[in-house]
């Protein structure tokens, strides 16, 4: 699966002024919804979707999970190429569990080269590439 690169350093849906029908590739806001994987077991829910307000554009969905009061609450990002389906209970994504809560933890804080790759981290791990070739999902 290929996707293009953020280039830019990406907002919340939700602080960005714009809602999903401002975005080529998001037809429901899905912050909120719970998130299952390929074999309907629960991983989390969706906190944000992550966009790029310039390209209107959404690369990422911010799945989050566990914690009490904030602490101890995991987050990754999981690229929008990797859900397989949208229903009233919830997204479905294409992968395994594990592969989402091993995948690199949500960094909030970073920006420009650091920030872009994340990203490339954060789609290598969902065998997503932007050079139009799909790699092994990593362990």
């Amino acid at each position: 699966m290929s996707t293009t690169m953020p280039t830019r350093d990406l907002d919340r849906l939700s602080r960005s002024g714009l809602t999903a029908a401002d975005f080529e590739n998001l037809d429901d806001d899905l912050s909120g919804r719970r998130v299952y994987d390929r074999q309907s077991a629960e991983i989390g829910t969706i906190e944000d979707v992550l966009v790029d307000t310039v390209k209107l554009h959404a690369p990422f969905a911010l799945v989050s999970w566990g914690g009490v009061l904030g602490l101890g609450k995991q987050q990754r990002l999981v690229p929008l190429e990797a859900i397989d389906r949208v229903t009233p209970d919830g997204v479905y994504l294409s992968c395994d569990k594990e592969l989402v809560t091993n995948g690199p933890a949500y960094q909030s804080d970073l920006g420009g080269p650091d920030a872009e790759a994340h990203y490339r981290q954060v789609y290598s791990t969902y065998a997503i590439t932007t050079s139009g070739r799909t790699e092994q999902p990593s362990a």
